[in-house]
């Protein structure tokens, strides 16, 4: 590990003002998960670290005004054994618990995992699915960023100079929302191969609504917009015929986990398990 400096912020303020003068190279340290691996490996080699993990009004998970809100340095582990969490919006509850391990869910932060932004992730794709907004701030002036807007491309995300992720804004889902979750990976904790998302509103056999996205197949999560446009208006038990609208206008990459095609096929496959769930979920059955 090279050196660095050590710098912690009191505020956020504080970090914002670090941030800047510091330069580029200095990195904001929350919960450490994803950063320090990097830096251990020598992947990441930051001039400064900049502890973010004890500023205060950061860590608390609320209801408010038909949102839930949620502040950056929210545990992973607290977001998993939430009834509010659980109650408000369901779909965040089934995907965080993919995260990682326990040991990982314990220290990690919801700030962390959306901003450290890995394509494969579960939580940057559940957030763009469910339509959340974050507030990001840079010490004196505030602004909203869609989830579905926040990553950029790999490992990069739509914050300024010296802006900082503050809090995360969730619908609250309606109790006649469906929702599925699943995932493939190589080992149990490990980043997906390639996860799929999906929420649903159904009537009389038939899907009203649907949002599904996927992880793992781009450069950034994806929403399936062909297969969800294709999937309104169509009975429930024929959703496998649309198997091939999910991946419509993707090219998932090949690398050392899985080849693009197999990407491809798992896409498909995940996809039209999760639109199937949130159906059935939708309908007030059990998938």
């Amino acid at each position: 590990m090279s050196g660095f400096a050590y710098v912690r912020a009191g505020s956020v303020e504080e970090a914002s003002s670090a941030v800047r003068e510091l330069g580029p190279d200095a990195k904001l340290l929350a919960g450490g998960q994803s950063l320090l691996p990097l830096v251990n490996l020598g992947l990441a080699r930051p001039s400064a670290l900049i502890d973010i993990g004890r500023v205060a009004g950061l860590a608390a998970v609320e209801r408010d005004n038909g949102t839930l809100r949620a502040g950056a340095l929210v545990r992973h582990r607290t977001l998993e054994t939430s009834t509010l969490v659980a109650e408000a919006q369901p779909l965040l509850a089934a995907a965080i618990r993919h995260v990682g391990s326990p040991r990982v869910r314990n220290r990690g932060t919801l700030g962390g995992s959306l901003c450290h932004a890995d394509p494969s992730a579960e939580l940057p794709l559940a957030m763009a699915v469910v339509q959340a907004d974050y507030e990001i701030s840079d010490g004196s002036a505030s602004r909203t960023v869609a989830a579905s807007a926040f990553p950029l491309t790999f490992f990069t995300t739509a914050l300024g100079e010296g802006e900082i992720l503050t809090h995360v804004r969730v619908p609250v889902a309606p109790p006649d929302i469906g929702w599925g979750f699943r995932e493939m990976t190589r080992r149990a904790g490990d980043f997906a191969i390639v996860a799929a998302a999906a929420v649903a509103s159904c009537r009389d056999g038939l899907i009203e609504t649907m949002r599904l996205g996927l992880a793992g197949v781009s450069d950034r999560p994806v929403r399936c917009d062909a297969f969800e446009a294709a999937a309104s208006g169509t009975p429930v038990d024929r959703l496998a015929g649309l198997e091939e609208a999910v991946d419509a206008g993707i090219d998932p990459p090949s690398d050392t986990a899985a080849t693009g095609a197999y990407r491809r096929r798992l896409a498909r496959a995940l996809g039209v398990r999760a639109a199937a769930d949130a159906c059935a979920r939708a309908m007030g059955g059990t998938p």
